[in-house]
């Protein structure tokens, strides 16, 4: 893991500008998320083959991966079959097909009447070698020789009944489909004439070859009514829901059964290419609106590499532990520790987005479940709110009960709008309570090396460091008990303003704790370590004297590093002093005879100035905590005064003009202190008792007038500065 964050830290150390400049490693990163992505959500985009075919029994039962509504094309199609049937065809009339068919028996049956008077034909074959010869239309041998064994009464008897046929028929109509009908139907007609066999054969025969279609169909027209009634049909769309059995064991397999196999891809285990486009668009903008926001709002984000390669991972590991959870339940998905994860690391207005972002995600993971969607958004939001309110810490075992109850309601009133059976209902409620548990489990067990690869300091690692039992701290009480409780003060004076000025106060408490820890080297040098006796400074240089205690800052932060702390408490224990004078011992450098080559730059500390509202606020608690300790007589007028005097100065000085605190800030820092000081230093009313003791010790040492002059005199003569600060 050391490896790891340590390669990681040299490739996304350094921040790029979005405008300018190369955008290799972004562009890296983007596409590399971007896949994770997409893996993630179309895994299950390619089906496993189904080698099924029309009519085998299938060997397997068959059930849906997912939810589909597709057009079932056999029912569509057996609609549309339906529908032209009953479109009637258009029929356009010919009205000189009646007209010709009946001169043209005119026609055939004179030329049979012609034929049956001359007398030069003696035998039937003659007749209708004659009579064909001369015919305007062909007829069947049959009819010929029906026709020539006729005589002339019978002619002109079967001519009347032919055209009397004919007329019936195309007076109704004669159409292309029910023309072969009505042919078998004239003899059937002739039949009930009582003509007798040749006449009837004649009548039949020469009506039948003459009968012709007069309603021609109208081909244009007839389609154009098809086309306008296949248009009005709406395809039959049926749902093959996720977890339906699709084929069962021992079926045989149908042609539809086979077509929702293929709308699933299980037919031809093949990816649905429109699927794919439409999900890659759809993380595209996703991802699109994330890195909107950030550069909206939130640009300090997006201008580090490091942060957004964390945003990315968090994310990622969101969707992979939904997708496992998927498998069991989509309920059961912790998919809060995204939301949480990226509260605690980064920031609660990020955690917001990537919570929608992954509830959104792994919407796709449940096939589009809107009441799991709910859930997760839900859930998040409620782990969000539970971590950043607790600005003095937070208990992710609370978060996770809180998340878990969250998940429960929104099953519950979910379920109840779907209408989910009672029994169904509080079993999903309980995966939700599962889901959450785990969420806050998962956090617990993610966030420590979270921390560590990508250098991010949490509220949750710096109250391990403010615990009493931390070895620097036991080392600082014990080396120098005095700086000790110096420190607590000051860690509870500037925590309790860090809360009015919208500072963060874990880091506050935190670094006032080791603000001083580098004082532990040489203990006796501070005042606040010196029993009553000789002050090693009377003893020195003044200028040696200044570079012993402003090295106390840089032995603070060697052993900062020394036991890995974060670099924010560094940055405390660096400008908790800025670039202040220490002018108790410049004064007495300039009183001696060579003031004249005394420099002010070499009595002021190295700095930097306080950069954050939480050194600045370490840097005014420290001097004013000091200062009003060295109070001979502290009252509230006097600690006020002395508290506004110490702001002033180093507002005037510049050492607050890298750090964003306010004026209205510097103001309520100063109500703030002298409230909390007041209460700490105010005149105590001495009992009785000890009034007479104190007496009776002044009585046997002498007049009190010997005694220093209060702690003002003290601290001046053990090395303590003007202002308090040493």
């Amino acid at each position: 893991m050391s490896l790891f964050s340590k390669n990681m830290k040299k490739f996304l150390s350094q921040p790029i500008n979005w405008h300018v400049g190369p955008l290799t490693r972004r562009i890296v990163l983007g596409l590399a998320f971007f896949s994770a992505f997409m893996v993630i959500l179309s895994a299950e985009f390619l089906p496993d083959k189904v080698p099924l075919q029309v009519g085998q029994v299938s060997d397997r039962d068959v059930i849906a991966p997912r939810s589909v509504s597709y057009v079932n094309v056999v029912k569509t199609k057996k609609l549309e079959e339906e529908v032209l049937a009953n479109v009637a065809s258009v029929y356009d009339f010919d009205v000189s097909v009646a007209p010709k068919a009946e001169e043209l028996v005119t026609t055939i049956f004179q030329l049979a009447r012609s034929v049956a008077a001359d007398n030069t034909l003696t035998t039937v074959e003659q007749k209708s070698a004659k009579l064909q010869n001369g015919l305007p239309v062909p007829l069947p041998a049959s009819t010929l020789t029906s026709l020539s064994s006729l005589d002339t009464t019978s002619l002109l008897r079967a001519e009347e009944h032919t055209k009397s046929i004919l007329r019936k028929y195309f007076q109704r109509g004669v159409r292309d489909d029910g023309y072969e009908a009505d042919r078998k139907n004239i003899v059937l007609d002739t039949e009930q004439l009582g003509l007798g066999k040749s006449a009837e054969a004649a009548v039949a025969g020469v009506a039948q070859v003459l009968l012709k279609p007069n309603f021609i169909m109208n081909v244009r027209e007839t389609d154009k009514r098809k086309q306008v009634a296949l248009q009005s049909v709406e395809p039959v769309r049926e749902t093959a829901k996720k977890g339906e059995i699709l084929v069962r064991r021992g079926d045989v397999v149908s042609e539809e059964q086979i077509h929702v196999m293929e709308e699933l891809g299980l037919h031809r285990g093949d990816i649905n290419k429109a699927r794919i486009f439409g999900l890659t668009v759809f993380v595209l903008l996703l991802m699109g609106f994330v890195l909107g926001f950030l550069y909206k709002f939130e640009q300090q984000i997006l201008q580090s590499d490091l942060k957004m390669a964390l945003l990315g991972l968090i994310i990622v590991v969101s969707l992979l532990v939904g997708k496992a959870a998927h498998y069991y339940s989509d309920f059961a998905a912790p998919l809060a520790i995204g939301a949480l994860l990226t509260t605690i690391l980064i920031d609660a207005r990020i955690g917001i987005i990537v919570n929608v972002a992954v509830a959104m995600l792994f919407g796709v993971i449940a096939d589009h479940d809107l009441r799991a969607v709910e859930v997760a958004l839900f859930g998040g939001m409620v782990g969000i709110y539970s971590v950043s309110k607790m600005r003095h810490g937070y208990s992710l075992v609370k978060t996770g009960l809180y998340i878990a109850a969250m998940n429960f309601i929104v099953i519950g009133a979910t379920g109840l709008v779907d209408q989910v059976n009672p029994a169904q209902l509080l079993t999903q409620g309980m995966q939700g309570i599962l889901g959450g548990v785990v969420a806050a489990v998962i956090t617990i067990g993610l966030l420590p090396y979270l921390e560590h690869a990508f250098n991010v300091t949490t509220s949750y690692k710096l109250m391990e460091l403010a615990n009493p039992g931390h070895p620097l701290l036991q080392s600082l009480l014990l080396e120098a008990p005095g700086t000790y409780h110096h420190s607590l003060v000051v860690g509870n004076l500037a925590e309790t303003a860090a809360d009015l000025i919208g500072a963060d106060p874990v880091s506050v408490r935190v670094g006032a704790y080791y603000h001083d820890i580098g004082k532990i080297k040489r203990p006796y040098f501070f005042v606040e370590n010196q029993a009553e006796g000789e002050n090693p400074h009377d003893k020195i240089a003044p200028s040696l004297s200044t570079l012993i205690i402003t090295s106390h800052i840089k032995d603070g932060v060697d052993l900062c590093r020394e036991y890995k702390l974060p670099q924010i408490v560094i940055d405390v224990i660096q400008q908790h002093h800025g670039t202040m004078l220490v002018s108790y011992f410049y004064k007495r450098a300039t009183e001696t005879e060579h003031s004249e080559c005394i420099f002010e730059a070499d009595f002021r500390y190295e700095g930097p100035r306080p950069k954050t509202k939480e050194a600045a606020l370490v840097m005014l608690a420290d001097a004013s905590e000091a200062a009003v300790r060295a109070l001979s007589r502290p009252n509230v007028n006097r600690i006020e005064a002395t508290v506004r005097k110490l702001v002033r100065q180093r507002l005037n000085d510049g050492q607050l003009d890298e750090c964003d605190l306010t004026l209205k800030d510097l103001n309520v820092i100063g109500d703030v202190f002298t409230r909390v000081l007041s209460s700490m230093f105010h005149n105590r009313i001495e009992y009785p008792d000890a009034l007479k003791e104190l007496e009776r010790r002044k009585t046997k040492n002498g007049s009190s007038s010997k005694q220093p002059a209060g702690k003002d005199a003290d601290n001046i003569a053990n090395g303590r500065n003007s202002d308090g600060c040493t």
